[in-house]
């Protein structure tokens, strides 16, 4: 994997490809490179001591949780949701939606009015503090989505490469899309040509909207879920929002300012949805993130490298014959666990 490639991905969030110098011990390391013997492209992911704690091949930035970074081998420090994240002074709003749903659009509309993009793809909770955490992601944009950035004035580029699979134009050693397509990119921008949805276009979040600072922790976000309904105008109610969260057992936990649903006409009602909320959600408290009681050292849970193997050192036997307790909703748990 190129550093100009992890550079679009993640942006302000990646420091820069460097080793960690000895007095610096990294929590957590991810090697990236071809896997041997298979041809194609791996993830391996070591602990402090150094041992294998997960090992996969890599197919794309995409999934919950997402393969990188290693949530899933972060001890269950983090909850995740599928969701445009968006901010505004200390109020948060989290759209929950799928791809063929106008998140993104109803995003774009509200970075018009002021807010700023948190993250375009997942909220990211910390569970042990309540806050939300800024991922700086590229925004993938298709349809509606994609004719309203062009006629806004975003230009692809005669430069961008037309990334067919397969074709005489593709770009080798980019990387592949999480359904089965290529990628190139101009700048800040990727056109992707995919076999399952079609074309759509990736673009750095920077490019569209004021963007939250990478170092920002704010308070539980404003929960809603988008439904296209056949309504007349947009309405937005209150409701029992449960959203897919990873791990399940943080479900319970999620912090959430206020749970709501907002009804669209269609995927072009965006503007006034994005009125709506605005105005609805600006008149609320803001809510702020509660710091929950330091916990001691999570236990650590055991990862297996891989669907049924475990690293070349085997884990060391644990210090309790008690179960461990680590994800649990109740952060008390953790505490009463060594």
């Amino acid at each position: 994997m190129e550093g100009p490639e992890l550079s679009y991905f993640f942006g302000p969030h990646l420091l820069g490809l460097r080793k960690t110098p000895e007095k610096e011990k990294a929590s957590l390391t991810v090697h990236l490179g071809q896997r041997s013997g298979s041809g194609g492209r791996g993830v391996r992911v070591f602990g402090p001591d150094g041992r294998l704690l997960r090992r996969w091949s890599f197919h794309g930035m995409g999934g919950i949780p997402p393969l990188l970074p290693p949530f899933a081998a972060m001890n269950g420090q983090y909850a995740v949701v599928q969701a445009a994240v968006l901010a505004e002074g200390d109020r948060v709003v989290a759209l929950i939606g799928g791809v063929g749903s106008p998140r993104n659009s109803v995003a774009l509309a509200l970075g018009g009015r002021g807010w700023r993009m948190v993250s375009s793809q997942y909220l990211v909770v910390d569970r042990a503090t309540g806050h939300t955490l800024p991922y700086q992601l590229p925004m993938e944009l298709r349809g509606v989505d994609l004719d309203a950035v062009r006629a806004a004035g975003l230009a692809d580029g005669p430069d961008a490469v037309d990334a067919t699979p397969g074709g005489p134009t593709a770009l080798p050693g980019l990387g592949a899309a999480e359904d089965g397509g290529a990628y190139a990119w101009s700048g800040d921008l990727r056109r992707v040509q995919s076999p399952l949805t079609g074309p759509y276009l990736q673009v750095r979040p920077e490019r569209l909207l004021a963007t939250v600072d990478r170092g920002a922790r704010l308070g539980p976000a404003h929960l809603v879920r988008l439904c296209c309904t056949g309504t007349d105008r947009c309405e937005l109610e209150e409701w029992d929002v449960t959203p897919s969260v990873w791990p399940p057992e943080a479900a319970d936990g999620l912090p959430a300012a206020s749970r709501l649903r907002l009804l669209l006409p269609g995927t072009r009602s965006a503007d006034e949805a994005a009125d709506l909320l605005h105005e609805r959600l600006t008149s609320l408290p803001a809510a702020k993130g509660t710091v929950l009681c330091p916990a001691e050292p999570r236990t650590p849970r055991e990862h297996p490298a891989g669907s049924t193997t475990w690293g070349s050192t085997r884990p060391a036997p644990r210090s309790s014959t008690q179960p461990s307790s680590v994800g649990s909703s109740d952060p008390r748990a953790a505490v009463a666990t060594t």
